[in-house]
């Protein structure tokens, strides 16, 4: 079994090629709406699934699933699996989220099996009616990888790291670090973030916020007050998407995520693998992630006062985000662990592929008993 990859060009991409010495196909694929390019890109990802003789097309995300989809379908893979990372149209209204509907329709049509991250996605789903249930299914307990706990694990190195991170960012051991990973759009919930932080500093002024990610205008804007606050209260500590994460999580009391939407956060899970009691919303995916009392906290969407809340009831017991943080732990150990994931992966494909295997044999045994 030989593994070829095929996305857009950059560093991600060159990184597979250098690290694991695996053939790439370097090929733009945007995530906006282009018909003419999509079309291109249909074109010649049919022309390298025939030339490579491609047995087995495995897509992520709407986009690239629906162009990698449709062109193993045309080419005659007979293999064709879709993963499904969240559904974008539980945010959108009007022609945008019908679009997004017969997008998802079209791709689950297309694949032979459709790969959930969450329960939650799931039920989502079927709701929507995107897919027959006999195609859908999920890997374990979800996630579409799990967590490389040798990576994700509390050491001396990440925490003499850590110290030095908050050493440059001025932060003293008095001050009690928030963190925030994700993109900075409404989606995520970032100004609500900023909102109830800026309410709970009034009563507790040693509260730091760290918001890593970038702004990306083409998903949202956010309130041009959120924008400013961001990057310019003395309070509030931003950093560009990084490499060494999990020194920034080993820096943090504890992590918020106040999204809109998600498949399976993966800094949700991430951070509890790093010991971090966590806040999520009660939303599609989170719900998966987080045991409500026991690993973190759920709040409604949106609420800024609900989030407020609980976050003071966080910040104020070390020994509450220490409980919460050692039971998050051991549940990414139990049941999210990444060589699980990548070993359920390898006998997903090998079933699949013996499969066409049986059939094509089937069928030239049938033909040359007609003969």
């Amino acid at each position: 079994m030989e593994l070829e990859i095929c996305s857009s060009p950059g560093n991600e991409l060159e990184f597979f090629h250098q690290r694991f010495r695996v053939k790439t196909h370097p090929m733009q694929i945007t995530r906006q709406i282009t018909p003419l390019q999509d079309l291109l890109g249909i074109f010649r990802m049919i022309c390298l699934f025939r030339k490579r003789r491609i047995n087995l097309v495995h897509a992520h995300t709407p986009k690239a699933g629906f162009i990698a989809m449709t062109a193993a379908r045309l080419a005659g893979v007979k293999c064709r699996i879709y993963t499904c990372h969240g559904l974008p149209l539980e945010t959108e209204k009007g022609l945008k989220r019908w679009l997004l509907i017969m997008t998802e329709r079209i791709i689950c049509s297309l694949s032979q099996l459709v790969l959930v991250v969450s329960n939650s996605l799931q039920q989502k789903i079927l709701e929507n009616k995107l897919c027959s249930s006999k195609k859908v299914t999920m890997i374990g307990n979800g996630t579409a990888c799990g967590i490389d706990l040798n990576r994700f694990t509390r050491n001396k190195k990440i925490e003499d790291q850590a110290f030095e991170l908050k050493k440059k960012c001025n932060l003293t051991p008095e001050n009690l670090v928030i963190g925030f990973i994700g993109r900075l759009v409404p989606d995520k919930g970032i100004h609500i973030l900023v909102d109830s932080f800026l309410l709970l500093s009034e009563s507790m002024r040693n509260i730091r916020l760290f918001v890593i990610g970038d702004f990306e205008p083409h998903r949202g804007r956010l309130p041009d007050a959120t924008v400013e606050i961001l990057n310019n209260h003395p309070s509030i500590i931003r950093c560009a998407f990084t490499d060494e994460i999990e020194t920034y999580y080993a820096a943090m009391d504890i992590l918020v995520l106040p999204t809109r939407r998600e498949g399976f956060p993966y800094a949700l899970l991430e951070a509890a693998a790093m010991g971090l009691a966590v806040i999520a919303t009660k939303t599609t995916g989170c719900v998966d992630a987080v045991l409500d009392g026991q690993t973190g906290f759920l709040v409604p969407a949106n609420d800024v006062i609900a989030l407020k809340a609980v976050m003071q009831t966080l910040l104020g017991s070390s020994q509450l985000r220490r409980r919460m943080g050692q039971a998050a732990r051991k549940r990414i150990e139990q049941q999210f662990s990444s060589k699980f994931f990548l070993e359920a992966h390898i006998k997903l494909y090998c079933k699949m592929l013996n499969m066409r295997d049986q059939q094509v044999l089937g069928k030239a045994a049938g033909k040359n008993s007609a003969g």
